[in-house]
């Protein structure tokens, strides 16, 4: 493909007239057209502005095809964000499954140093996975900070469709756990046996719930191109940095509330809940709701970002 044809090509991509293109650059009309047309040639810092607009290289530009390199880019966004999805809701399952491993080992007799160490080797999995993944996600939205809208009106549908299933699932599977737990406190146990296997039960079930809904969450912003580039856009704005900031702070607090409740768990201390909990005769642990921390930090990030997205957009 030539330059012109390289060049209409990204305008239409973008929804770009040739007017619009042309106040962007600061030229005429009738210079956009007479590039796009092979008839004359943009001057060097032209291409550069160009090449920066679009995030494309100045070599694809001038000799390449940005079709081929657009298919490329939509094939890697779709395996990178099915990749994401899979890691995430799996680093969170596992982290919160590391308290049921503790329960389910110590709820069958196991010595308790071993059920302890599994919540660490559990928790170190998870944490590697999580941090990973987020890192490569970062370094996939600065290499590609632009996407056109390349699902189908059928493909968005058909996720849609299953979008209410994946949530629905998820929070019933979280009820139905509380339920069984609930159910289970009044079974006796066979000899050998502890209460934290109630418990393990209780957060193996919860840590499939909970990497359900991320995986879930993850996959319907997949299909919001818009938004993937609204945000890769904003992130070279004070409000994104804001938003980094402040949710970088509320995912580490969480995480060092989480640890805590690990050691405290680790060194014997335990709080039973019965207040008002007694109500339904649970009796569980600090560490057996730490797991709370990690969506209550989502949920304030959300928050978060709305306010200060709004703040952004008021400003402007």
């Amino acid at each position: 493909m030539s330059l012109g044809e390289n060049l209409q090509f990204l305008r239409k991509q973008q929804n770009m007239t040739q007017e619009q293109l042309a106040e962007v650059l600061n030229v005429s009309r009738q210079s956009v057209s007479k590039w796009e047309s092979d008839g004359s040639f943009p001057e060097t810092d032209k291409i550069i502005q160009i090449c920066d607009m679009f995030h494309c290289s100045m070599d694809t530009l001038l000799r390449g095809s940005m079709e081929e390199v657009s298919v490329e880019d939509t094939a890697r966004y779709d395996s990178h964000m099915n990749h994401f999805s899979i890691i995430m809701a799996i680093g969170i399952g596992l982290l919160i499954f590391g308290i049921a491993a503790q329960g389910l080992v110590a709820g069958i007799g196991v010595q308790e140093g071993i059920a302890d160490m599994m919540v660490l080797i559990f928790a170190a999995v998870a944490i590697f996975l999580i941090v990973t993944g987020g890192i490569e996600h970062s370094i996939f939205c600065e290499k590609y900070p632009r996407m056109k809208q390349f699902y189908s009106e059928s493909e968005i549908e058909r996720f849609h469709h299953k979008f209410p299933f994946l949530v629905g699932g998820g929070v019933t599977f979280i009820i139905i756990a509380v339920v069984i737990n609930t159910g289970l406190e009044e079974v006796a146990l066979p000899a050998g046996f502890t209460e934290d296997l109630y418990d393990g039960i209780f957060m193996a079930m919860v840590a499939v719930a909970v990497g359900t809904l991320v995986y879930a969450g993850i996959q319907n912003s997949k299909y919001d191109i818009k938004a993937y580039n609204r945000e890769n856009k904003r992130e070279k704005s004070a409000t994104s940095k804001k938003i980094g900031k402040w949710c970088a702070v509320i995912m580490l607090s969480a995480t060092i509330l989480f640890i805590i409740s690990i050691g405290v768990e680790i060194a014997g201390v335990n709080i039973k809940m019965d207040s008002w909990w007694k109500v339904i005769n649970w009796r569980h642990s600090i560490m057996a709701w730490s797991w709370v921390v990690f969506p209550i930090g989502g949920i304030l990030c959300g928050i978060v970002s709305i306010i200060l997205s709004k703040e952004d957009d008021t400003e402007s």
